[in-house]
């Protein structure tokens, strides 16, 4: 599992706007903001003001996501554990 950064912006309070990142955010030279990679457009990011920085692990997104099965894979496994019950009748 690897570790994702997610780096949220407060304005009043109340989150205004949330990026993912590979890396741990440096702190700008000022000491007032954070420059990272935002993971999902590969730009880099600098945010100044309000922010903060949390941690997460990302192995439950990567196995979610279909890092271990493909979607027709996926289809096969379900019938597999769903198999046609043999003691109903269809009507139509």
């Amino acid at each position: 599992m690897k570790s994702v950064f997610v780096i949220t912006m407060w304005s009043g309070g109340r989150p205004a706007k949330k990026w993912k990142s590979e890396k741990q955010p440096e702190l700008l030279p000022q000491g007032t903001g954070v420059s990272f990679t935002c993971l999902e457009t590969k730009l880099p990011v600098q945010i100044i003001g309000s922010i903060s920085v949390e941690e997460y692990e990302s192995g439950k997104e990567e196995i979610q996501g279909g890092f271990y099965h493909t979607s027709d894979q996926k289809e096969e496994d379900e019938s597999t554990f769903f198999p046609e019950p043999t003691n109903i009748q269809r009507i139509f």
